[in-house]
This record gives C-alpha cells, structure tokens and sequence, in this order.
C-alpha cells in the first residue's frame, strides 16, 4: 500500500507492507509547482498499480 503527505505545497510518500509489518519512508520530497511533473508521473503511476 502507497499512501502520502502534503501541506499542498509538498508533498512526501510512503509505502506500507502490512503482511510483514513494514513501513518505509521515502527521502524524497516533491514540491509545487516546482517538481509537479515529476509528482504528476508518480500519481499516476500509484494509481495504475492498484
């Protein structure tokens, strides 16, 4: 499971394996409008994987 944080401006993800109880952070943190191709890309790419 993919989820993510914003304040609107920035934005952070996280992906959660609940079977092995594992919760990783990623380092990365993408901003708006700055990176918002970039963002756009991993949207869309989270929600074609589910």
């Amino acid at each position: 499971m993919i989820g993510s944080v914003t304040t609107g401006k920035i934005w952070q993800f996280a992906r959660l394996d609940r079977a092995n109880k594992y919760f990783e952070l990623a380092i990365n943190s993408y901003r708006v409008p700055e990176d918002l191709e970039e963002l756009m890309r991993i949207l869309l790419a989270v929600l074609k994987s589910e």
